[in-house]
Order: structure tokens, then sequence, then C-alpha cells
């Protein structure tokens, strides 16, 4: 999948400009991901791309790569989930649900207790969450400038990306459909920057690469 192809390399690209210790911890935990279940680092990745991505169109460069870090790292809290809950495929029972639900939690105290800044650490708990409060696991209005960026760049991957639930893929333009509809759980602003931005990126992806001689 070509997003997830770009993915992987914009992750490439900021890893070996980056040697500073956040980083190197958050490297670890994400490859600990990858070894633990692909599906949702792959997910994580895509997370990561296009939160770096939004804060490039809304103006905030210096944030970029501080929220692609904190997209690799946002569903960490699920390496304490057992494989018959983070691997299935079935519908998961009402008691699943609710273990589901506390992966934010242990992802919070997890990059806590090794010292991730507060903008990681604040992504991870409110990606979740939603504006109008309909969210978890807090289930309040979420309007900071990163929760609403980790709203809408999580339920872009959750639908774009095929999970192990559902394999079939959702495009583009039935993310923003629905994304659109639900006003109230998510910033227009952040949806029309999503929205430009993907027109952009999609004409680019389909341009024919040139074949190193």
């Amino acid at each position: 999948m070509a997003i997830l192809d770009d993915s992987k390399h914009l992750f490439m690209q900021l890893s070996s400009q980056h040697k500073d210790m956040e980083w190197e911890k958050g490297k670890t935990l994400f490859l600990a991901l990858q070894y633990r279940c692909q599906a949702t680092a792959d997910h994580s990745l895509v997370v990561a791309f296009a939160a770096y991505h939004l804060c490039l169109r809304m103006d905030r460069p210096q944030l970029a790569e501080r929220m692609f870090l904190a997209g690799l790292l946002h569903d960490i809290g699920k390496l304490t989930m057992p494989d018959d809950i983070l691997k299935s495929s079935r519908k998961l029972s009402e008691e699943e649900r609710l273990g589901l639900i506390e992966h934010v939690q242990k992802g919070v105290d997890a990059l806590t207790e090794l010292h991730f800044g507060d903008d990681i650490i604040h992504f991870c708990q409110s990606h979740h969450e939603r504006l109008d409060g309909s969210g978890y696991p807090q289930g309040i209005p979420e309007e900071s400038f990163i929760g609403r960026i980790a709203a809408i760049s999580d339920v872009y991957s959750a639908m774009k990306m095929p999970r192990l639930y559902r394999l079939n893929t959702i495009d583009d333009e039935g993310i923003l459909n629905y994304l659109s509809d639900n006003p109230q759980q998510f910033d227009n602003d952040f949806l029309q920057q999503l929205r430009s931005f993907l027109a952009e990126w999609n004409a680019y992806s389909s341009l024919p690469k040139k074949v190193p001689v």
C-alpha cells in the first residue's frame, strides 16, 4: 500500500536524523510493537504520517516531527493486551471491549514512566477522545491542537488500513465523508487540511516513478 510505504520511508528518514534519548526509546518501543503485532505497528506508522503532514498543513512545522513520534507510540499500551484480544478477528465481548479501552491508560502510564514529553503523552491519552466528549477513556470534550490532530489521524488510519477484523480497506473519499458526517466529533479545519493533503499526495503518488538505470 502506497501510504504505508511512504510512512515507512518517512520513519527511516526521521529515525536517521534523531539520535537523542527520547527518539531512541521511541524506536525501541516501536520495534517491540512490530514484533508483537505488525498490523498495529502499520496502523501506528500511518497515524504518524498523517499527524506529521497535518502539522505542516496547519503551520506548526516545529511540532511535526514530535507528532510523528507520538503517532508511532500512541497505541503502545496494546503491548499489555493478550493475543486473543489484540489479534482477534471476532467481535469482542463487552468485558473484552472494556479491556481494550484500558490500552490508552496503559500507554500513558508507560510513556510517563519512561519520561517522554508531555506532548507525546497527551497524543496517546487523547487519540480516542472527541470534540463533543463522546470518546474514551475520559469522555471529556477534547479541543486541544494535539487532541484534535490525534483523533483525526487515528480514525483516518484505522479506516484506511486493513485490520484483522476487517480485511477490506476504505478509500479516502469514504473516510473523508465519514469524518465530515460527524462534525460534532472532528474539527472541520483539520478535516479540510486532511482532504487537501490527501488530494495532493494521491496525485503525486499516482505519477510514474523513474526506474534507476
